[in-house]
Formats: structure tokens, sequence, C-alpha cells
């Protein structure tokens, strides 16, 4: 994170900006199609997306799960709870170290035989910047897979560790029980997860108003000027 705020991340605003609206649009629904969500971690994509995905859990036989990332037996176990109280039936656990995800060879070379197989329409991700070291590694393993891949998907980019400047929001507030319940599959170690998405998604909530109780938000644009953008930032 030093590193980014040492370099492009002073200029964000000025990056960010012509992809921002003065008010921000609610949505309901996302695209149709095949929807992948990258969790570098193996809870993130619970606490950056469930609340969407619940919402369009009508489409939830096409939506797979990537856990980049591995804590072990039990946390897979979790995991793979949780997600079928969504309806996924198809999660893939890379067995990358937890916090030592690097945008290596290796990873990139995993990523793109991925992104070849699924083809997907939708892509959920961490934003460029969110603190997590993790997090950051995908990041730039998807700019440097760039040209390896289809670019034809709509990204929507989450943030957990740090606050994200989001030009789409979604209302799951009818969504949020069925979120916290899955969020809860995940034992609770030294972060309180339910707490931290509760306090994320009521933020939300309340800056949107029009008793809108509980929001998830994205950065979202195409997949090809979401890259562009993350070369800007990344350096």
């Amino acid at each position: 994170m030093s590193a980014l705020k040492n370099r492009n991340l002073h200029r964000l605003f000025e990056h960010i900006q012509p992809y921002l609206h003065y008010s921000i649009p609610s949505d309901n629904k996302i695209p149709d199609g095949k929807v992948l969500v990258l969790s570098p971690n193996q809870q993130d994509w619970a606490i950056g997306c469930a609340g969407v995905l619940l919402k369009n859990a009508r489409n939830s036989s096409s939506f797979e799960i990537v856990y980049c990332t591995s804590e072990g037996a039990q946390r897979m176990k979790e995991s793979e709870k949780a997600a079928s109280l969504l309806g996924i039936k198809r999660s893939h656990f890379f067995q990358f170290p937890n916090n030592g995800l690097k945008a290596d060879k290796n990873f990139c070379g995993i990523l793109v035989k991925l992104f070849d197989k699924i083809q997907p329409e939708t892509v959920f991700l961490p934003f460029w910047f969110d603190n997590c070291p993790d997090h950051i590694a995908l990041s730039r393993a998807l700019v440097k897979i760039r040209k390896d891949i289809d670019l034809r998907f709509t990204v929507y980019a989450y943030g957990i560790w740090s606050p994200i400047i989001p030009n789409c929001v979604f209302d799951i507030s009818a969504q949020w029980e069925a979120k916290k319940n899955i969020i809860e599959r995940y034992e609770q170690t030294k972060n309180d997860w339910t707490a931290l998405s509760q306090g994320i998604n009521q933020y939300w909530g309340a800056v949107m108003g029009h008793k809108m109780q509980y929001a998830e938000v994205f950065f979202t644009s195409t997949a090809s000027k979401y890259i562009s953008l993350g070369r800007k930032i990344l350096g």
C-alpha cells in the first residue's frame, strides 16, 4: 500500500473522475451470463458482494467463486458451506498461502486458464488499492494477463479494507439477514467479519437514504477500462 501512496495514488481522483457520477445510480441486477467471483482470501466475497449475489440468486447456477489463498481444510469447508447457501455449486481453491499471494508466472498462468474456461460476462474482485497484500497482488495479476484473456466482461470492484469511490450501488436491505448468515459460516478469528460488513453496508445505506438500510457499493466499468485505470494507479 505504501508503494501505491508514494507513486500514483495521490493522483487517484484525477484518474477515477471520468468514471464517476454526481449521484450514484442504484442498480437492481447484474448483467446476465456467467459470473466469476474472485476472492483473494476466502471470506472476502461474503463481505464484499454476497448481497448482490443474493439479489441475483435466480442466476446462481452461473456463479463460480475462486478462492485464491488457503487457510486450511476447515476454512475450505466453511467456504463451501457459505457458497451452498447461495446455491453456488462450482468453487475453485487455488491453495496459495494466505498473505503470500504474488502476481507471478504461476498465479497468472492459472488465472488465464480459468478465464479461458469460464468466459465470464461479469467479474467481482477487490478494488485496486484495497489495503491487503493479497488483494493488490490479484489486481497486479489482472494487469499482467490482460493480453492473454478475453476482456469482454464487466467488472464490479468492491472494497473491504479501504473505502472505495463507487459509481453504482445496490440496495441489499432485503438480503442483509441472508448475507449475515453466509458470513457467519466463517469462524470469526481476529476480525469480526459480520460487524465489519454490517458497518460498511449500513454506512452506504445511510449515505444513499431513501429508507435504504443496507447497501453494497462498487466501482464498475468494462474490463479494458478498469485495467487501464489500474495501470495508472499501480504504475
